[in-house]
């Protein structure tokens, strides 16, 4: 997100369009590729090690924008999305969450 965008379009990119195209990424493309794979398969509480690697990634990604604890909040969150992604079978039920967690954030934090 550049910087002075208005805040309309903070909204969409933060609220909307990063959560779709994380979904897409990593729910649709790394989770489901590694629960392909039988040692990811697995599941111990509901939640597969896939999910577990994948939100491992996805919190190791946002390192690159946020700083390390902001980081890592995102690991719980993430395990939520994962845990949607296994137990519906598509991406739209993690990505519906993860769209109504975004835009509860920038809700909650804007004041």
């Amino acid at each position: 997100m550049r910087q002075g965008a208005s805040p309309w379009m903070a909204l969409l990119w933060i609220a909307l369009i990063y959560p779709i195209l994380e979904e897409f990424v990593f729910r649709g493309g790394i989770q489901h590729a590694l629960r392909q794979k039988t040692l990811f398969s697995t599941s111990t509480a509901g939640l597969s090690l896939a999910n577990v690697a994948t939100s491992v990634l996805f919190a190791a990604m946002h390192l690159i924008n946020q700083p390390p604890l902001w980081a890592a909040s995102v690991f719980f969150p993430s395990l939520i999305f994962g845990w949607a992604k296994d137990r519906f079978g598509n991406i739209q039920a993690c990505t519906v969450l993860h769209i109504v967690y975004n835009a509860g954030f920038v809700w909650f934090f804007s004041g």
